[in-house]
């Protein structure tokens, strides 16, 4: 305390007040010297809104297009990697029928999709590189669900895919 009484401008100022300043000061400096440890902080990001949908943001997932009738999802680690959700398709054929009619026709070959609890059919493509199609139907809201690109990225999708699945088919919960 009073090394601060020899500066000039502070010998005008109360005991009280030079008592703040030093606090100021060793609350600054003790910001400054302990590490910070870069902890995130939750940011609440409104839900993504489509038709009656609606979707929760994913960082690593992003809209790119967005219309009345469809909306397409891309991966922003895998650019080539698309969710695509539409509305109103062709109801007729089950995933299963379209995938087999189009393994017959392209060289690749047709899984059953593996949760059971949703209409869906996968392709998976004999090429050089990691490629598939994933087709997945809820007749109750007539939503048809189509992933095209790598089998790794899927992984990324499939919350998503969950998510609206349980908004259009309310008694099947995944």
């Amino acid at each position: 305390m009073k090394l601060i009484y020899r500066f000039g401008p502070m010998r005008s100022l109360s005991r009280l007040q030079k008592t703040f300043i030093l606090v100021g000061a060793a609350l600054i400096a003790t910001a400054l010297l302990i590490p910070n440890n870069k902890t995130s902080i939750p940011i609440i990001v409104p839900d993504i809104l489509w038709d009656r949908f609606s979707f929760s943001p994913r960082p690593e997932i992003e809209v790119i297009e967005n219309n009345p009738s469809s909306i397409v999802f891309a991966s922003s680690i895998h650019p080539q990697a698309r969710l695509t959700v539409a509305k109103n398709g062709n109801f007729r054929n089950a995933p299963k029928d379209i995938v087999t009619a189009l393994c017959r026709n392209e060289m690749c070959t047709y899984k059953a999709y593996e949760n059971r609890k949703m209409d869906g059919a996968v392709a998976r493509f004999q090429s050089g590189e990691d490629l598939q199609l994933v087709l997945i139907r809820s007749k109750q809201k007539q939503v048809w669900m189509e992933y095209k690109g790598p089998s790794s990225t899927f992984k990324l999708f499939e919350p998503l895919i969950t998510e609206l699945h349980q908004q259009t088919e309310p008694s099947n919960q995944v």
